[in-house]
């Protein structure tokens, strides 16, 4: 059976899914107002740039037991691979970034590839 962090609780899916209705309202309330605040907001196309995006999902696994668990430390790795790339000479190209879950690590370009309007 998997579990779920929710406000440092560790939770079942039978404990977690009564609550699956009050997440996804809260969400589409903060959606809501983050459109509000920003549907006037112009972006001219020139501005716009793109790039790559690439989401880790960190699970455990027991082979002897033949388990597989969600691996909710995405903050940890986060934490150490900033504080060795702060103390190292080599910068990468990419950064990392949390993603919805603390069991999923986003790794995107440190800086845009360019313009849409020239993609070359």
């Amino acid at each position: 059976m998997g579990f779920l962090t929710v406000n440092g609780v560790l939770m079942t899916y039978d404990e977690y899914k009564d609550k699956q209705n009050c997440y996804k309202t809260h969400g589409m309330i903060q959606f809501a107002k983050l459109y509000e605040k920003h549907k006037d907001k112009k972006v001219e196309f020139k501005d716009l740039h793109w790039g790559e995006e690439v989401e880790y999902h960190l699970y455990s696994i027991d082979e002897t037991k033949r388990v597989v668990k969600l691996s909710c430390d995405a903050s940890d790795i986060l934490s150490n691979f900033n504080k060795e790339y702060a103390k190292s000479q080599l910068k990468p190209d990419f950064k990392l970034l949390p993603e919805f879950g603390n069991w999923m690590i986003e790794a995107v370009p440190s800086a845009p590839y360019g313009s849409c309007a020239d993609p070359a």
